[in-house]
């Protein structure tokens, strides 16, 4: 009885490793943020990498997860003018302030494949902060501080996307992912926003 119950046991637990598969990602982003304090950050490239696994529930349906370092970008210049009467020698100029963001994320993603070469994803993101860096540049001038303690380390986030399989292992993808969490500690209105389109290979 013991013998048989073993078995069973191992002929489940095979059927359902038979059905994950695990790939690597890489995806180019484009990213800002958005929310009432953020109407004047631009766009920034960026990139996001690493390995995704695929449980198979059916042959329509699966789920994505994965564990992925997520580096971002958003940027935004101001108008800084001075008054000759203080210093002559000083001019208006402009000043472009850039902050990279570097986030480890775990996408869960329900992925729906109506035909076999195409696929809908949607879900949710949980991110964590890893590294926040804002840098100045004006008049030939380039000031660079950590601005990590001012982020805050959780970012939760939806996602929707569509993708191609271009051929059995390789996969063409394109995602949106709306920050729904300020990612700023202090009471700024400001989240992630980014589009993504990468290649996905299923090593196995």
């Amino acid at each position: 009885m013991l013998k048989k119950i073993f078995l069973v046991a191992l002929v489940m637990i095979s059927a359902t490793f038979a059905q994950v598969d695990v790939s690597g990602r890489i995806a180019f982003s484009y990213g800002t943020l958005w929310g009432e304090d953020a109407k004047k950050i631009d766009w920034g490239a960026g990139f996001v990498v690493g390995p995704e696994v695929k449980y198979s529930i059916n042959p329509v349906l699966s789920v994505i997860s994965g564990l992925e370092l997520d580096y971002r970008r958003a940027s935004y210049d101001y108008f800084v003018a001075y008054n000759p009467l203080i210093d002559p020698d000083l001019r208006n100029y402009t000043v472009t302030e850039t902050t990279s963001f570097m986030y480890l994320d775990i996408p869960v993603l329900l992925r729906v494949n109506p035909v076999p070469f195409f696929f809908i994803d949607a879900g949710m993101t949980f991110d964590f902060n890893l590294s926040a860096n804002n840098v100045r540049e004006y008049v030939g001038e380039t000031i660079s501080d950590d601005v990590s303690s001012g982020t805050k380390t959780f970012e939760f986030a939806l996602a929707c996307g569509l993708g191609f399989t271009l051929f059995s292992e390789l996969d063409l993808s394109f995602r949106a992912v709306f920050g729904m969490t300020s990612m700023a500690k202090k009471s700024v209105k400001a989240k992630h926003l980014r589009l993504q389109s990468g290649l996905t290979y299923w090593a196995f």
